[in-house]
């Protein structure tokens, strides 16, 4: 991706709906950023027009895209850098936000379209089998009360993954991925799933902080034996 940012100029706010996610309000996630891909004008796109492109679905794809690097075998450190934007959409939800927040000179920073394209190309297969799967169901799990837990969810997934010890970021980022696809297809059935992946995780990462506490405690205790006193 491109550090680029597209030339300032005066635009309606972002959290207003656009003419392109209107016509796309009820589309599957592949097929909006395929069309995302296919009505960009020009060599590079902006995250504001990608955000908008899903409208009050957002917060689904943003925590999908930060989640996926740690999906992945990576390099060291990048955690903390993906880990962070979900923390705070994480809080967003909690609060009630509709959409993420961010700042404009976020939102106006651009992407290269070509890169952006291969990897919706390597994407959509995986994403287009897991949507078959998908349908709208226990939809209650998705009113207010319903988007914070899943708020409350990304938050503490955050947590685990800017805990750097191994193998605390790889479930729980997988589980959010399944719960965000969950949340931009409305079923309650995948949402559950992921859940229960990402308590996994998440008991897995409390099992490492417990053991590492008590050998940082058992360290102490025997520190002075150890040096000969």
């Amino acid at each position: 991706m491109d550090a680029r940012t597209e030339p300032v100029r005066t635009r309606r706010p972002y959290r207003e709906e656009s003419e392109f996610h209107q016509a796309h309000e009820h589309h599957s996630a592949s097929v909006v950023l395929r069309a995302v891909i296919d009505n960009a004008k020009g060599e590079a796109i902006s995250i504001r027009e990608i955000i908008e492109a899903f409208g009050e679905r957002a917060f689904g794809f943003v925590l999908i895209l930060f989640s996926l690097p740690n999906c992945v075998p990576n390099v060291p450190g990048i955690a903390g850098i993906v880990g962070t934007p979900v923390l705070i959409f994480g809080v967003q939800m909690m609060l009630g936000h509709k959409r993420p927040w961010l700042p404009g000179f976020i939102l106006r920073q651009t992407v290269s379209v070509s890169k952006f394209k291969r990897l919706i190309d390597i994407a959509e297969p995986k994403l287009q089998k897991l949507e078959s799967y998908c349908r709208p169901r226990l939809t209650a799990l998705f009113g207010p009360l319903g988007d914070r837990m899943v708020g409350l969810f990304a938050f503490l997934v955050a947590l685990s993954v800017l805990i750097p010890f191994p193998g605390t970021n790889f479930p729980p980022s997988i589980a959010l991925v399944i719960a965000s696809i969950a949340v931009m297809e409305e079923d309650g059935y995948l949402l559950i799933v992921g859940y229960l992946i990402g308590l996994a995780g998440l008991a897995y990462t409390a099992t490492v902080l417990g053991a590492s506490y008590h050998l940082v405690m058992a360290g102490i205790a025997n520190l002075p034996s150890w040096l000969g006193f």
